[in-house]
């Protein structure tokens, strides 16, 4: 009997037919459930196979770089040709390198405010006016006693000089016997009295002329104007309101210069390598992948005191022509003391590696390790070399040790090494661009063991002034200047 006969054909009263049509249609319900779960099993295996074969793909990009050599179990790397920069890194602050708080001098009402924050203003454009009516006033009076004053110095003048015509007058008369001693002494008592009301008003003319110069100045302070090109950073006030110099906020208006500058604390121990006119480059968080660059300008003879460590005032020029930055951000510095392009590198690793692994090594191992580096390196290096492989830092102009692999072994070979940027070395001498070094170790237990040497020699002397910085990014305002 066919399917679809089963199908079609109406239930029959006996037991066993209507089981047996039963048992077809579950069977091919079954048929068609393995179906499905067949191809989902299927799909599944196929999305694992493409994951695994992406993650040994990333796998493989990491392991390349330090791959190790071919039947080796060392992880090795090339010379290469790099610029080190050996610099000495801070926080600071950018701040204006112009700035001015500006208020009225005399107590009275705004009459007129003509800019806002933000606006950029030139040197001699009248920023606000305030109610100058009592001080016109008084600037005319004060005027107008000048007048006088000057009306009585006059006065004053050419009765002196009559008086002084009299009393030689009189002097004459006087030794011809003509008139009295009491006369003769009249006229020089009115000369001196001549002179004296002359000294009084120039004395008053002088003092009335200051209280002129006083009122034209508190005239003036009644119209603030721009001291120099810049922004408006604040405006504290309205028209209508009262300012003054008694006022309780006395600074109306606050303007910047756009050109700013970085203040900068180096801790002491960093501070003799600062100079005058050294590069500087740096970053600010809103920029973070934009490098600033700028010059020391001036360093501080005052230290100043910051949880008990002597910090020093350095202030350095910021080169930013499309004003990107802003007055307050808070900045990394690097100031750079000394730099070598195009030179011959190693990664510290390399350094740090094989000391670790020649102290690791049995006295004897050590021994004839020591007898196969004697190759490429001057005798004088080679004199210079301490007998003792322990491991001891390595500083920058000094022999070092490196390894390097001959016939698939470890060979020390002794280098000279110069500037040192952090991560990488100058190799001065023993060394070659394109030569491989070894680095590390594929088997996991000689990687930690590495690993542990080049995290204590990554903590660099020229980074040793961004820890323990006072105030976190920028530190506390820097004095000095």
């Amino acid at each position: 009997m066919l399917m679809s006969d089963t199908i079609k054909t109406p239930i029959e009263t006996d037991n066993g037919s209507v089981q047996a049509r039963l048992d077809i249609n579950n069977l091919e319900k079954a048929l068609k459930k393995r179906d499905i779960q067949g191809t989902s099993r299927r799909k599944k295996m196929v999305w694992l196979l493409i994951i695994l074969l992406i993650a040994a793909a990333a796998g493989f990009g990491v392991y390349k770089k330090f791959a190790p050599s071919e039947s080796s179990e060392f992880l090795t790397t090339v010379v290469t040709k790099s610029t080190i920069t050996n610099s000495i890194e801070a926080t600071g602050t950018l701040n204006p390198v112009k700035s001015s708080e500006m208020g009225f001098k005399n107590d009275d009402t705004i009459t007129a405010i003509n800019v806002a924050v933000g606006d950029h203003v030139k040197t001699g454009q009248v920023l606000a006016q305030q109610e100058t009516t009592t001080l016109q006033t008084s600037l005319q009076q004060a005027q107008s006693t000048v007048e006088q004053d000057q009306l009585s110095v006059k006065t004053s003048s050419l009765n002196l000089e009559s008086n002084r015509r009299t009393w030689e007058r009189q002097q004459k008369l006087f030794e011809s016997g003509a008139i009295s001693q009491s006369d003769l002494d009249t006229a020089q008592d009115n000369f001196k009295k001549s002179q004296l009301e002359l000294e009084t008003a120039q004395a008053k003319l002088a003092n009335d002329q200051l209280k002129v110069e006083q009122a034209r100045s508190d005239l003036s302070g009644a119209t603030l104007i721009a001291p120099f090109d810049g922004i408006i950073g604040a405006v504290n006030g309205q028209v209508g309101q009262i300012n003054g110099i008694n006022s309780s906020t006395s600074t109306l208006i606050s303007i910047i210069s756009e050109d700013l500058q970085i203040s900068a604390l180096i801790n002491e121990a960093d501070i003799s390598q600062i100079k005058v006119g050294q590069d500087v480059e740096f970053t600010t968080t809103t920029y973070s992948n934009k490098t600033f660059k700028g010059k020391v300008l001036r360093i501080s003879p005052q230290a100043q005191t910051v949880s008990n460590i002597q910090y020093y005032p350095v202030l350095i020029s910021c080169i930013d022509p499309e004003h990107q930055l802003l007055a307050g951000m808070s900045v990394s510095v690097k100031i750079v003391i000394n730099q070598k392009q195009d030179v011959a590198a190693i990664p510290m690793m390399a350094v740090t590696y094989a000391q670790s692994y020649i102290k690791s090594l049995p006295a004897g191992d050590k021994t004839n390790l020591s007898k196969t580096s004697r190759t490429g390196v001057r005798p004088d290096a080679r004199k210079a070399e301490s007998d003792d492989s322990d491991g001891s830092e390595i500083k920058g102009g000094q022999p070092g040790k490196v390894l390097v692999l001959q016939n698939n072994k470890p060979v020390i070979k002794t280098v000279v090494l110069g500037l040192s940027d952090g991560s990488n070395y100058e190799v001065i001498q023993g060394l070659k661009i394109g030569e491989k070094v070894i680095v590390g170790s594929s088997q996991a237990d000689d990687q930690s063991a590495s690993g542990g040497s080049d995290s204590s020699s990554n903590s660099n002397s020229n980074k040793s002034n961004r820890q323990n910085q006072p105030g976190g990014m920028g530190g506390p305002p820097p004095g000095g200047f």
